[in-house]
Order: structure tokens, then sequence, then C-alpha cells
């Protein structure tokens, strides 16, 4: 985590973002300010001349203990009350006054210690606050409150949050942050007045991006696309990233033919955007599908599924189209029938799977290989290969996500025995799980017997699992474990840390290798609170006899600080991409039996 003093100059940066937008014949972009302040472990309000909210930080609303927050337009001095030690509250914060006054006297600065009584519980949380003052000139314009909490450990906390609601790229709120809030207004839908419009937009070619220029290029993309999106959106719209390259909308009070003037100003501005790196010009185009959100709405999840196939659905007609659905089951149930469930059931059928892998190398020996992570992929029928993240949410979303795990089963253990068959070293390779697999009580004997059919050594055999479908389907986990692992096979958990009970759960589940979420790993060279978690989860892994793997190392930098801090393996970028399973033999691919 990076500590802000008020007087660095590194904060006095980031407040003068918020002021130019603040400036006279400035459009004011609270987007704009939510990006440059998102990060810093303090909360930030930004009042108009009248002591009016105009802007306030998420942690504002952690410190108070308020969920709603400062809404805009709310008088500062009546909704955020200071008292002393003694619980006495202290003289309003802002003066008080109805109409700029070019006279008044203000303080440019001013910083006192107080207390907030948070209104979740009887609490007093002591703050540093601090008080600025913004001109034009001789005319008063806004003032800017930034609160510290006194308590090093809070701030900790605060920032974690933060974290854990949000994309550490874009610094939009997460999947997870963006369904919870759906589902909050849905339930506050009590009559037919009340109307909003849920968008999901995908972007177009995204991977040709990734794959030609780089990871760096991509996340430089979607940071500059960002930008450029919420530029069209008011403040109170809900703007999250969902996906790799998904992201959502939440249009609150909006109408469909509302929501279609808004449509229009997204598509206009990506048309007119190039992405310049590296001496390239790249254009992006966007899909986008829209559904009705009002009382009538299904669940936040299913809505949200709802918009992603009007998404594919306007995929599917080339490049920046619109798909809206209205909220009709037949619409959405023919278009699954017809798009992904036939698409997954024919990709089996006709053998259209593909499996890739990438090396997971061994960081104190010089970076050998030690195994591989199997992954899959679908050549569709143009030919393409298809990316797991489009069709593996389908299949666990439709009931099909087993048949896969199956396959790449079957599949797997015959490339397998081929290698001991040709004399090639024999490398080992880790499967992934899905939860609903997991949670199959048939599924590890049909792992144990594929295994034994193959004539597969179990001890080249790893199983990764998410902490997530661990916890889930504890009971099933476990026993799904022990009879693998009693066979001869390791176990790794996946994504560790992600979740808020890894660590109640871990003591629980006899695993081999935590592998470190790479959202810790990928910052944690300019993230101090992400080097901590990394470092920790790390030393705690080596207590209790587990090694660790550190997912998405991208840099020779990365990889070097992940060697020193006793990181034992690392996967990623900067060791190499998923690739094709070598042909052996003038093979490489295999027929599954049922």
């Amino acid at each position: 985590m990076t500590e802000f003093d008020p007087k660095s100059v590194e904060y006095l940066g980031l407040l003068a973002q918020v002021e130019e937008e603040l400036m006279p014949g400035a459009q004011l972009n609270l987007r704009a300010a939510e990006l440059a302040l998102g990060e810093v472990a303090d909360g930030v309000i930004v009042a108009d001349a009248q002591g009016r909210v105009v802007y306030s930080n998420p942690l504002v609303s952690e410190m108070t203990g308020d969920l709603v927050g400062l809404l805009p337009g709310q008088r500062l001095n009546d909704n955020l009350q200071f008292c002393d030690a003694s619980g006495a509250p202290l003289a309003p914060v802002l003066p008080e006054v109805e109409v700029a006054d070019a006279a008044l006297e203000v303080p440019g600065a001013r910083e006192f210690t107080a207390c907030l009584l948070r209104s979740d519980s009887e609490e007093r949380r002591e703050v540093s606050v601090q008080v600025m003052a913004v001109r034009d000139g001789v005319n008063l314009q806004n003032f800017v409150l930034v609160l510290r909490d006194t308590s090093a450990a809070r701030r900790i906390s605060s920032r974690l949050s933060w974290q854990t609601s949000h994309d550490a790229l874009t610094r939009l709120p997460n999947r997870q942050f963006f369904e919870n809030e759906l589902q909050t207004v849905l339930s506050q839908c009590v009559d037919k007045r009340q109307h909003h419009v849920l968008l999901y937009l995908d972007v177009y070619q995204f991977k040709v991006i990734n794959d030609t220029l780089g990871y760096a290029a991509g996340d430089q993309l979607l940071i500059q696309l960002v930008q450029l999106l919420q530029r069209c959106l008011s403040s109170s719209d809900l703007f999250a990233r969902v996906g790799s390259d998904e992201f959502a909308i939440l249009l609150r009070d909006c109408t469909v033919e509302e929501a279609r003037r808004v449509v229009a100003r997204l598509r206009a501005a990506v048309q007119d955007f190039a992405f310049h790196w590296d001496g390239n010009d790249s254009r992006v185009a966007v899909s986008i599908g829209a559904v009705a959100v009002d009382r009538h709405a299904p669940p936040a999840g299913q809505l949200l599924a709802s918009a992603n196939d009007a998404c594919c659905a306007a995929r599917d007609q080339g490049r920046n189209r619109v798909k809206l659905f209205n909220d009709s089951r037949k619409v959405l149930e023919k278009r699954r029938q017809t798009t992904w469930v036939a698409e997954i059931h024919a990709a089996l059928r006709e053998d259209r799977l593909l499996l890739y892998r990438q090396p997971v190398v061994a960081l104190q020996d010089g970076q050998r290989v030690h195994h591989y992570e199997v992954l899959v992929r679908m050549r569709g029928r143009d030919g393409d290969v298809i990316s797991p993240g489009m069709f593996l949410p389908a299949a666990e979303r439709y009931g099909l996500i087993e048949e896969v795990d199956r396959w790449v089963i079957r599949n797997i253990f015959a490339y397998m025995a081929l290698e001991q068959r040709q004399g090639v070293s024999g490398c080992s390779y880790a499967i992934n799980i899905s939860g609903i697999s997991l949670g199959d009580e048939a599924f590890a004997d049909f792992v144990l017997h594929a295994l034994t059919e193959a004539g597969v050594a179990p001890s080249r055999v790893q199983f990764e699992i998410t902490e997530t479908s661990a916890i889930n389907n504890l009971e099933r986990a476990l026993i799904f474990i022990h009879k693998l692992r009693a066979a001869g096979c390791s176990f790794a958990l996946d994504d560790f840390g992600r979740g808020v009970s890894s660590l109640a759960y871990l003591r629980q589940l006899p695993v081999d290798y935590l592998k470190i979420d790479g959202s810790f790993v990928r910052n944690m060279l300019e993230d101090e609170i992400d080097s901590a978690m990394v470092s920790t989860v790390d030393h705690l892994a080596k207590r209790m006899g587990i090694s660790t793997i550190a997912e998405y190392a991208e840099t020779p930098e990365l990889l070097e600080k992940l060697r020193l801090m006793g990181v034992d393996f690392a996967q990623g970028f900067g060791i190499a991409a998923a690739s094709c399973l070598p042909e052996i033999g003038g093979q490489r691919h295999f027929e599954s039996h049922p």
C-alpha cells in the first residue's frame, strides 16, 4: 500500500487532479476524481462553496459506518459531525453560507484532530481532519476534506476492504461488488415507476491486442477505454469490470429510450477511439447487451447473465452492435439453447476441444520447469480458437462443465500415457477441477478408473481446486482429496487469498501447493500491501509444509523479487504463455471414450 502524507507532493498532486475538475469552465467528472483518489487510504470529500457534497470516496462510508455514505447535494455540516474525545459535539467544520461570498474569509488550509461517531455502533473513531479551500483568484470554489484514520491497522483494513471490492487495474468496482449493488437496487424496485437499465459490454478482439502487443498493451488499452466510457456516463451510474474484457453498467433511474441515447454516446466514443502503442495504431469495438431492470426482473446473478446473453447476440451480429433483450424468459431460453449449449455439446461430440499447457517453473532452481498447468480451449466451427473465458462460464451455468472436466481428464491422461510409451521426459501436469465436479460423489472414482486405465503414474498428476469451490463443497472436497492423495496424486489450492475465509479453512484442506492469487502478485512491485500479502501467504505456507506458486509473474523484476522472497514456483507471461501440447509421434488429439 502507498501511504500518502496530506502535505506530500504525491498527495497534493492527486488533489490537484480533482481541483482541475472543479475549476470554472471545466466539466466536473466525478469518475475522474474517483480514479485519482480511489487508492488513497483516506476518506476524501469535495463540497461546493455552500457546503453541499459534490463527491466522497468509498472510505468515507467505511469510516462513518454508513453504507449509503454522503450523497451529492447533501449539506456536509448536517451529515458529517465531529465530536471531541468525551463525545461533546464540535462546531460545524464548514462555514454556514447560502450563496458564494467572495469576501468570506476562510483559511486556505487547517488541520485538527477529532472523533467520528459511527452510525452502526457506539464506537468513536479518532481521525485527523484536513480542510482545504479551493479558490479561483479571490472566489471560493470548493472545499476538500481529507479524513485520515490515526490507526495504522485500520488504514490497512480500509485499503484491503477497497481492494476486495474493486479491480486493481481499472479501479472500477469488481463483479462481486456490482452484483451486490444490483441486488440492492432490485430489492428497492417495489413499484412500476422505478426503472433502470443494465448494460453488458464486451471489448471486440481484445485477445488480439494481448497476443500481438503483449499484456502491458492490453492493460493500457483497458485503462484508456474505461476513462473514455466514463466520460459518457453520469455520476449516478454504476460502472464495473466483470471479466477480463467485459464490463457492466447500471443506468439508474433510466428508461429504455434514455438508455438508447447513452448507448449511442458509448458507441460513438469507441468508434472515434484509436489505441496508440509502440508505433502501432489499433481500432477496437464493443458489443453491448441491454436488459430492463424493474420490479419484474429476476435476481441479480440471473439478470447479469441475461445481459451477457444479449451481449453475445450483439457480438454475433458484428462490430459495435447493440442488442436489447426484453425480460422475456422465452427469448433468453431460446438464446441459451441455440448458442453455447449447442456449441459445447457439438464441440464435445466432434472432439473440438483443445488442450494447452503453461509451464510452472522452480524459482529456487534456475527457473527449471517443474510441471505444466493444463488449460482447455475450443476450436470454433470456422477454425478459430475460442478462449476459455467465452465458453467455460456458459458450461458452468448450464450444467456442462462436468462433461468438459471428464473430457480433459481422459485426454490429458492419454497424452501422458503416450509420453511414457515414447520415452519422453514425462512431465507432471496440473488439472483444474470445477466446483460442480468436486461436488459429484462419483467423480473421484471416475478419475481413479481413468488413471488406472491409462497407466499413468499418479505422482505425475496434480489437481487444482479453487479456494471458493473447496469451501463451498468442503465435505466432498475432503473426500476427493483424500482418495486421490492416497493414490499418489498431489493437490494445489488455487486463487488463495481471494476469499474471506482462506485461513479458517486452510488447516482442514490437506494440499501440497498454494497458488497465491494473481491479483496480489502482479502489482506487488508497486504496492506494499500486495507485497506483504504475498510474503505472509508464503511464510504461512512454509510453516505448514506447503509449497507456494505465484500466478501472473509477468516481468523479470517480479520473478526476481518472488525468488528473493522465497516463493517456490511461478507461472505467467514473464515465463511463457500457454501453448498447444507438443506433438508426440505425429499425434496431438485423442479420441475420448465414454
